[in-house]
């Protein structure tokens, strides 16, 4: 028989500090569910009561409240993600394999660029919007989104690049492949998994974008984001049912886990890339 695992004090306090971080994680999750399950009078009654009756009518209502945002953010999210893992996979490509002259002072312009608070572009950017004439357009966001996402993305993919074994290109060269044809035939298929991190991560962060999308679109709600409308309802600028928009909340982020769940295994993938050389 194998021995008895001894507890400790020291074990007790690690597994009940565990259960503690696990609970304040869940707790506001679970607690959105139950006020989306409620009328807003039971929740203004009994805030932290569960619901007598389950009140469907929210997600009813949140539906139609939000399908126009969602579908909004989503044409964003994908136009730009094309443009940026476009950009990502050429760039990191560059910087990764070729040789050329000016690499390195165009590298640590990239890597300048990330030193760089997001808040700090936001008068810039506005300034070019205005001037292109993109304000109150999908364009206000996609232009922007795909000059200012791809930067992490880049440093990601010229890592993968300059990991990859020499001898796949060696071989290609040999075959008379120029660099674009070793990057379509070689390069681009094994980039799937670090392209696709990069994917999860840009779509989560412009899906989620509140300040931008608030500063360009300022017009009528046709062009607004989820989180836009959404937001701007929680804080008082629109309905004050709390039931409807905890229900708006949940029914908003169903896109998101569905597009990170679909690619989980190659999201993993991608962040074990450049932990281990090989």
């Amino acid at each position: 028989m194998g021995k008895k695992k001894r507890i400790t004090i020291g074990s007790v306090v690690r597994t009940i500090i565990l259960f503690l971080l696990v609970f304040l994680t869940f707790f506001p999750l679970l607690l959105m569910i139950n006020m989306s399950l409620k009328q807003n009078v039971m929740i203004a009654n009994d805030f932290f009561g569960l619901p007598r009756t389950i009140y469907w009518t929210n997600y009813m209502k949140a539906f139609r409240f939000i399908f126009r945002p969602i579908l909004n953010s989503l044409l964003v999210c994908g136009t730009s993600l094309v443009g940026i893992l476009m950009v990502v996979s050429l760039s990191g490509y560059a910087f990764g394999r070729m040789k050329f002259k000016g690499k390195k002072v165009l590298y640590s312009m990239v890597l300048a660029v990330m030193m760089i608070p997001y808040a700090l572009t936001i008068i810039p950017n506005y300034g070019v919007v205005v001037k292109l004439g993109f304000l109150n357009s999908f364009w206000a966001l996609i232009i922007p989104y795909i000059s200012g996402q791809q930067i992490f993305g880049i440093i990601l993919a010229e890592a993968f690049f300059h990991e990859m074994p020499g001898e796949l290109f060696e071989a290609a060269r040999i075959d008379g492949a120029g660099d674009l044809q070793q990057f379509l035939r070689i390069g681009l298929p094994l980039s799937k998994p670090i392209l696709i991190t990069v994917g999860i991560q840009v779509v989560v962060a412009m899906y989620n974008d509140y300040m931008w999308p608030s500063v360009v679109i300022t017009g009528g709600d046709d062009v607004k984001t989820f989180c836009q409308i959404v937001l701007n309802n929680a804080a008082g600028k629109g309905s004050s049912d709390l039931g409807l928009i905890t229900a708006a909340f949940i029914l908003g982020t169903i896109p998101l886990l569905i597009i990170t769940q679909s690619c989980l295994k190659y999201y993993i993938q991608g962040m074990m890339v450049g932990a281990v050389k090989g």
